[in-house]
């Protein structure tokens, strides 16, 4: 017998409502635009993918927080973008707390996350905060005030004033977000096909009560 979720005709190619190309675009746009205008590449990467997917989750985006900029604004770590598309792929296929429990391996979003990385490499050839805007840029920038904490204001105006938060960190938070959506597609399930429903009108009009 078939059951019923395996119908070809019980699943749309649409995802919360989008084709995969329109999925694409608009995660790029709203990363793009977060990053432009309220920063946080990691959140920005994030809140793109789950609002494009319909996932959003507050604990997990504020969790993020601290992720921006290479780690904690040092620059030195992963690049906030690349990490907040991992969490997004491991908000799917990441290990339970029940597999962990039962000390159970399970790295399907392990190797999901390879192949963002592997677009990273071909676009910037690295993971690294600060070696991507070595790429970009040709230099490096210390955002960090290593003596007080906190930003190095100095730096942050000269990296501000190079486009930062106009072309740059904006692109690369946008190719995150839409190349996630890109590995996740084929993974996810797709909407359920409502269109032959009838409206609520016609519902009522067509129940014909046994006798």
């Amino acid at each position: 017998m078939i059951k019923y979720e395996d119908r070809k005709d019980y699943r749309m190619e649409t995802i919360n409502g989008l084709e995969k190309r329109e999925a694409i675009i608009k995660a790029f746009k709203i990363a793009y635009e977060g990053e432009a205008n309220r920063m946080s590449c990691a959140q920005e990467s994030f809140h793109a993918i789950s609002s494009v997917l319909g996932i959003k989750n507050y604990q997990i985006f504020k969790s993020l927080s601290a992720l921006e900029a290479g780690g904690a604004i040092t620059t030195a770590g992963s690049c906030g973008a690349f990490v907040g598309g991992l969490v997004a792929i491991s908000y799917f296929f990441g290990r339970t707390y029940e597999q962990w429990q039962e000390c159970k391996t399970y790295i399907k979003s392990s190797i999901l996350g390879q192949k963002l990385y592997k677009k990273f490499i071909k676009e910037y050839n690295t993971i690294i905060c600060k070696e991507i805007h070595k790429n970009k840029f040709g230099r490096t920038f210390k955002l960090m005030d290593e003596e007080n904490l906190g930003i190095n204001k100095d730096e942050l105006k000269v990296f501000e004033n190079m486009g930062a938060h106009k072309n740059m960190c904006t692109t690369v938070s946008g190719l995150s977000a839409m190349w996630v959506i890109d590995i996740l597609w084929d993974e996810l399930p797709k909407d359920i096909d409502i269109s032959k429903i009838p409206a609520p009108e016609q519902a009522k009009k067509n129940f014909k009560p046994k006798i």
